[in-house]
């Protein structure tokens, strides 16, 4: 990456920082070309994508109730008490439950072992609250961490820690970090339980425990379901289960019941079994070449109306012909009566209706009746991606990989592409990272012919990892693939998608790691990568589901600037800080008013730390411009948030008072005044809350000259 001139925001001396430079982060590969800015759009653009309408219809984004709800919900940090309620309040103990307290008492870490589905991360939390009590805080630790950053935390008191999936980078020195973790947990009488489905060297050195669900299916239903249900009923879902199902599952099936479903059509709508029978039969009968075309296309593209569905199709048809040759037809004998011509016409449409995995569905778009193409059940998508991953060779799957590739020139597409990439990989995960992630990912060279078709490719790679999220078992391995994006060694290209994916979808999931490495990526030197990361901030704050996340972000980037100001060594980080703390405060809600006013009126115990920011944006000249323009957009907004907008103004402003001098205060006073009154900034309603923020400045001024 070329050394570039300074950002805006890091040469000024008003808020106590000098005129000095810093040492640039680390540089990648003289081979790496940084893209330029003009191949990229606004971060901005790309986030919206998932935080406002998106026209896909049928591209079947949610992979699974439980795992919908579950991706909605941030993974690291502090974990809500009302879900620590709802995974203990009917908690069935399994087998080796009593095993795993046993080796908490006496080692105060121990490794859940067990295949996805078996209940790993209700087991840890019930651990956790035996061990503790019901009142205990239980964290999620960070997945990103490695085990020396483990061996150098310092645990809080009688806490309950967790670390579900943990994929940090082994040690050599793992048996010396282990020792460490247990004893700072036997000291603070707090413990951690890690869960994992695999065996590595970084749980090796723990006490392991198999972990596996109840045994008898009925008192899991009994638990969750209460007496209400009949026995009849029970008994005939526990003789239906399918070997294998998953707790998940199981609940859900019990919640169905709950709410008068049959036993059976509960199971079929949970485990989509009827779907499944389908689609395994259908492959059982052999279906023709044809037919592996028309459902392939629709696989990955639903709703398509019938003439574009036609042109995708001949062409995979075409790629599908380059890689596996039709092989020549058998020759008719002489004495053959040849066929009439009508039955040599083909009729291609109504081979598609005659297949029992399609459907025609009728709608009306913007008043004109259209007619679409699609599979008659949605599930039948996965079990579709399933049977041709354990049936078809690379031969295929290679003429699938060029047939996306070109049906991505067309960018409204991207999205349902992305979507069937997405559950490709709950089937074969290694498929869409060798051929799509990875390939796709990398940054093009300057002498790229198609730098829009590539970059769409890119942008597409992180629509996958976004889509990803939405299953829980997907989701670790969306945030492993994005955190390699953002390592040391990774492609420009990967490390932009890095910053998109952690702005988005996945930043919502995992804050704590995005906001490590977004902080990470924002020291990079050049036109776009250190700009782009500061930027996201903003992405990332938009996409935190409650106020919590918000909170999370704007103290990280408080202590950021706190923890720089002054420092002459770090002068370029300061401005990165500061203007990752602007991108926050001028990030909008969906209509179009600040976010962080709203989470000012949400939780007023803040004022101190955005008051603390604000003081040193409005002095800052470099950013100071914006800062104003943010100002009175906040205050303008907190009209909307709040039913005394002038008391939150108030506190605001005691804060300010304290922290500015009298010659920043006035020179405030002046220009925001200047710029509320020029004509396109008058807003109605604002004055009085304006009038309020500056009194409440003047009055704190006044105390601390009579203080004084």
């Amino acid at each position: 990456m070329q050394g570039q001139d300074p950002v805006e925001g890091v040469h000024t001396a008003d808020d106590g920082q000098p005129h000095q430079r810093v040492e640039r982060p680390p540089e990648p590969d003289e081979h790496e070309v940084e893209p330029s800015r003009a191949a990229h759009p606004p971060v901005n653009q790309l986030i919206n994508v998932f935080h406002s309408g998106v026209d896909a219809a049928g591209a079947n984004f949610g992979l699974g109730g439980a795992a919908g709800r579950a991706g909605r919900q941030a993974v690291s940090g502090p974990m809500a008490r009302e879900r620590v309620d709802a995974l203990t309040r009917h908690f069935v103990e399994p087998g080796p439950f009593a095993a795993a307290i046993e080796v908490l008492r006496k080692q105060s870490v121990v490794t859940l072992c067990g295949p996805d589905g078996s209940g790993r991360l209700t087991g840890a939390v019930n651990l956790l609250v035996r061990m503790l009590g019901e009142d205990a805080p239980i964290v999620r630790l960070s997945l990103a961490n490695s085990l020396r950053e483990l061996a150098e935390r310092r645990f809080d008191k009688r806490t309950g820690y967790l670390l579900c999936g943990w994929f940090g980078a082994s040690d050599h020195e793992a048996e010396h970090h282990w020792e460490r973790i247990q004893g700072e947990l036997c000291e603070r009488g707090s413990f951690l339980v890690v869960t994992t489905s695999e065996e590595n060297r970084r749980t090796a050195l723990t006490a392991r425990v198999e972990w596996s669900p109840p045994e008898e299916a009925e008192a899991v239903i009994r638990a969750h379901g209460g007496d209400g249900l009949a026995d009849v009923d029970v008994a005939k879902v526990v003789e239906a289960l399918p070997e294998g199902v998953t707790m998940a599952c199981l609940i859900e099936i019990t919640e169905l019941l709950v709410r008068g479903r049959p036993p059976e059509e509960a199971i079929s709508s949970v485990l989509a079994e009827a779907a499944k029978d389908r689609v395994q039969d259908w492959f059982k009968e052999g279906p023709t070449r044809d037919q592996v075309l028309d459902v392939t296309v629709l696989a990955f593209l639903p709703g398509l109306s019938e003439r574009r569905f036609g042109e995708c199709r001949e062409s995979l048809k075409a790629a599908l012909a380059g890689m596996m040759p039709e092989e020549p037809a058998a020759t008719d004998a002489a004495d053959r009566t040849p066929r009439p011509p009508e039955e040599a016409f083909p009729q291609a449409r109504g081979r598609q209706l005659e297949n029992p995995l399609i459907q025609i569905r009728r709608e009306v778009v913007d008043g004109r009746p259209r007619r679409l193409i699609e599979l008659k059940e949605p599930e039948a998508q996965r079990f579709l991606f399933a049977e041709m991953t354990d049936r078809f060779d690379e031969r295929f799957w290679d003429a699938v990989q060029i047939w996306l590739g070109e049906m991505l020139a067309t960018p409204d597409l991207s999205l349902h592409i992305a979507a069937g990439l997405a559950r490709l990989a709950g089937s074969s995960f290694d498929e869409v990272e060798g051929t799509y992630l990875d390939p796709w990912s990398v940054a093009t060279g300057p002498a790229e012919p198609a730098r829009s078709h590539a970059r769409q490719k890119r942008l597409t790679t992180v629509h996958v990892l976004w889509l990803m999220c939405f299953d829980e078992d997907l989701a670790p391995v969306a945030l492993r693939v994005a955190a390699g994006w953002a390592a040391q060694g990774s492609t420009p290209g990967q490390k932009y998608n890095a910053i998109i994916a952690f702005s988005g979808v996945l930043g919502g999931l995992y804050p704590i790691e995005a906001l490590k490495n977004l902080w990470q990526l924002a020291q990079y030197r050049g036109a776009v990568l250190g700009p782009l990361a500061v930027e996201a901030f903003g992405g990332l704050f938009l996409s935190q589901e409650d106020s919590e996340g918000r909170v999370r972000i704007v103290r990280f980037l408080h202590n950021k600037i706190k923890r720089l100001r002054g420092d002459p060594r770090r002068i370029e980080m300061y401005g990165a800080a500061l203007r990752a703390v602007l991108a926050v405060y001028t990030t909008d809600d969906q209509h179009g008013r600040p976010l962080a006013a709203r989470l000012l009126c949400e939780r007023p115990e803040l004022a101190d730390v955005i008051g603390y920011t604000w003081s040193i944006l409005l002095v800052n000249r470099p950013v100071r411009h914006k800062a104003l323009a943010a100002l009175h957009a906040n205050l303008d907004a907190l009209r909307h948030h709040a039913e005394e907008p002038e008391l939150v103004a108030q506190r605001l402003g005691d804060v300010l008072g304290g922290l500015l001098t009298r010659d920043q205060q006035d020179e405030l006073a002046r220009d925001f005044t200047a710029f509320a009154e020029r004509p396109a900034n008058r807003r109605d309603g604002t004055p009085p809350i304006t009038a309020a923020l500056f009194a409440a400045i003047e009055r704190a001024q006044r105390r601390m000259g009579e203080e004084a």
